[in-house]
């Protein structure tokens, strides 16, 4: 339901906001108020630093604040925004805030009068506004951006999914099958050849040949994946790779992503250190890492990549079990039962689900997908959207 009630009156202070292409010319100032940040937020000031809370800078003036670390207001809060003129004519974006967003800004600004709220775009803060009236339904936010900007941003900020309010009948998240043993439904061969995926006997059989991926028709979020496959060929190499691109960059044959490892247990054997011993065994125990320029902080390192803290995968010709869990930028890993690996603060939060064809013959089976609600993801957190053919 959209919010129609007049706005009381709008923060002291918070009339200018500055063009969100001036944050995005410097890298250095994104997320400035940590991890997560949404496109639009608002937070809590306070004047003073204080356990829990972050410091940042107001963008324009370089003043400190020191804000909370919870989002009063958030992009699901916002029904509809769309680009107006402000009093002088200049492009301006009209935000009307949904039953529940209208409700915590009334409750918040009617709580906190003298408090400052900071207003952060893409992770910057904007402006911190000291409240001295309650606000409930509306807002105008207006700037030195011209009318294509104030389109991108009106855009984005409806773009987020609205969850729906909770009622007496709930519907719980169930699982769904990625793959239905029958053909590739749901599958698009990215940079692989026409018979490097097929189905036999009910399984996903992959050549290896040539090296490449096959992607998911959509995107994931947040999500649990259950994949069970098994190598045919001792040392023979795969994975999975989550929160991916749905394209390969020019003369490379694997995508940017998050790759889940799959490696039979003689690969170790099969390619061994310049002085003729057997490579390191973290390479075989399934490790999780970021591919193609993804960046990510391992909770077991070895390098940039995440090692298992137990050896679990069978060798050539058994099944294993993968069940992969991917929450906000942090993904985990249970090998065959046990969680045995993590990895966290990946740069990249929602993109397509890739199998990966690497040399040898290797199966899939019983892939299924358990969807999850979705966070606080920003726009550069999400892979690029391709068409599928």
């Amino acid at each position: 339901m959209w919010v129609r009630t007049p706005i009381v009156a709008l923060l002291l202070g918070w009339g200018v906001l500055l063009a969100p292409r001036a944050v995005a010319q410097d890298a250095a100032a994104q997320d400035a108020v940590g991890e997560p940040a949404g496109l639009f937020e608002i937070r809590l000031v306070e004047d003073s630093p204080g356990k829990d809370l972050i410091e940042a800078e107001i963008q324009e003036s370089g003043e400190k604040v020191y804000l909370h670390r919870i989002s009063v207001i958030a992009p699901e809060d916002i029904a509809r925004s769309e680009v107006v003129a402000d009093s002088l004519g200049q492009p301006a974006i009209s935000v009307d805030f949904t039953d529940a967003g209208a409700e915590k800004m009334a409750f918040v600004t009617k709580s906190y009068q003298g408090k400052r709220l900071a207003l952060v775009v893409d992770g910057q803060v904007i402006s911190a506004p000291r409240v001295v009236t309650t606000i409930s339904s509306k807002a105008q936010i207006t700037g030195n951006f011209d009318e294509a900007e104030a389109k991108r941003i009106a855009k984005a900020l409806q773009s987020h999914e609205v969850n729906s309010p909770l009622s007496t009948t709930t519907v719980l998240p169930a699982w769904v099958t990625l793959f239905n043993g029958r053909d590739l439904a749901g599958w698009v061969n990215v940079n692989t050849a026409p018979d490097t995926w097929s189905v036999k006997d009910g399984l996903m059989v992959c050549s290896g040949q040539p090296i490449g991926v096959m992607r998911s028709e959509k995107q994931y979020e947040n999500f649990i994946l259950h994949i069970e496959w098994r190598h045919m060929k001792p040392g023979g190499n795969s994975g999975v790779f989550v929160w991916s691109e749905g394209s390969v960059p020019e003369g490379t044959r694997l995508p940017k992503g998050m790759e889940v490892q799959m490696l039979e247990r003689d690969w170790v054997n099969l390619h061994p250190k310049a002085n003729g011993e057997p490579n390191h065994i973290g390479y075989i125990s399934g490790e999780l890492f970021g591919a193609g320029g993804l960046n990510a902080t391992a909770d077991n390192p070895r390098g940039r990549r995440s090692m298992a803290w137990e050896l679990r995968c069978n060798g050539a010709g058994e099944w294993n079990a993968y069940d992969v869990v991917c929450v906000d930028g942090t993904v985990k890993l249970s090998i065959n039962g046990r969680f045995v690996n993590s990895i966290r603060n990946s740069d990249v939060r929602k993109g397509y689900l890739c199998l990966e064809s690497e040399g040898s013959e290797i199966h899939f089976r019983n892939i299924q997908i358990l969807e999850l609600p979705p966070g606080v993801t920003a726009e550069k957190h999400v892979a690029k959207v391709v068409d599928s053919p």
